[in-house]
């Protein structure tokens, strides 16, 4: 497991800037309404088996979350919830079929005006590192290793460390918060009969989070009115022990 002073000296390595997230896909699927939708109507993350999982995935969050200033900040609430990793609570490990998954984080309210994303292989190997922009209003965001940057292997487990870098260069007092994600071949889920809600409940089934989560949040992104889907992707987000962050604002 990577401390944040072996965070920062990795960082000489391999720099990649990206200027723009991660575009939303637009679905065009049988959205239920608040009219429509049936009471039984949940999509439920089942969790993979243990097979193949790394032998810790403890995450390495570090203080409380967030930038020294802002802590003590009168506008920042000190029981404001921390940056924070959408992945299941109780493993901190995900699967997804993607070369460069897309990952969802949590941030509040900072002064940080960007983020570094790390992938680390599991012999403690820097495999890329891209500095992303953010806007320092809280909700949930999408982040993505630059394109240019080498994909994932097919059944091989990286570390993703996300940290804030607080001042104008990274520092050792910056918050770092770590996950890991595995990816696996694609499954044959992709149909022309297949709803985007359909395919988001067959990555679930699969217990391919990463998948799952960004699709179902591009689905509410484009339907942010759609108690419906709000609601389902408040379930699916309680499903994981989320529930702390299953209301905030999506910023994609």
């Amino acid at each position: 497991m990577l401390n944040n002073q072996q965070l920062i000296g990795l960082m000489t390595i391999g720099l990649f800037v990206m200027g723009t997230q991660p575009t939303i896909a637009q679905s065009n699927a049988n959205i239920p309404t608040a009219t429509n939708r049936s009471k039984s109507q949940h999509i439920i993350f089942k969790p993979p088996s243990n097979q193949g999982k790394p032998k810790s995935t403890s995450s390495a969050g570090s203080r409380n979350g967030q930038c020294p200033q802002d802590t003590t900040s009168t506008a920042t609430s000190s029981n404001q919830t921390p940056v924070m990793s959408l992945v299941p609570s109780n493993s901190n490990y995900g699967l997804t079929t993607a070369e460069h998954p897309i990952f969802l984080v949590y941030l509040p309210q900072t002064s940080a005006k960007q983020l570094v994303l790390s992938l680390i292989t599991e012999n403690n190997q820097l495999y890329s590192q891209t500095f992303i922009p953010i806007k320092g209003k809280p909700g949930i965001t999408s982040i993505k290793s630059a394109d240019s940057s080498p994909p994932l292997e097919v059944g091989k487990n990286y570390q993703w460390a996300l940290e804030l870098i607080c001042e104008e260069k990274p520092s050792p007092n910056d918050p770092v918060i770590t996950s890991w994600v595995r990816r696996v071949a694609l499954p044959q889920l992709q149909s022309q009969q297949r709803t985007t809600l359909e395919q988001v409940d067959a990555y679930s089934e699969r217990g391919i989070w990463y998948d799952a989560v960004i699709t179902l949040a591009q689905i509410k992104n484009t339907q942010p009115d759609n108690q419906a889907i709000a609601d389902i992707w408040s379930d699916f987000l309680k499903s994981v022990g989320l529930e702390a962050i299953a209301t905030q604002p999506l910023r994609l």
